[in-house]
């Protein structure tokens, strides 16, 4: 579990974010994560997000109550 923070139309809250760990057998001391989901719920309109997390900026976009990723 990692905090986050969760911003865009005009909004922005922190939020507690699931996630993978993945680690690279060549970079052990160098793990990566994969797969973030926002557990918490909120009533943020549907729109165009950004999720700040372990030093990532991850695009997702809120569609029929759900956050999911969205490209450029």
């Amino acid at each position: 579990m990692l905090q986050g923070i969760l911003r865009g139309e005009g909004r922005e809250r922190v939020c507690r974010v699931r996630a993978v760990k993945v680690t690279k057998p060549d970079q052990p001391a160098h793990p990566a994560y994969a797969d973030f989901d926002i557990i918490d719920s909120d009533d943020f309109p549907y729109g165009d997000y950004e999720l700040l997390v372990v030093g990532q900026t991850i695009l997702l976009a809120k569609r029929e109550g759900e956050y999911v990723s969205r490209f450029g």
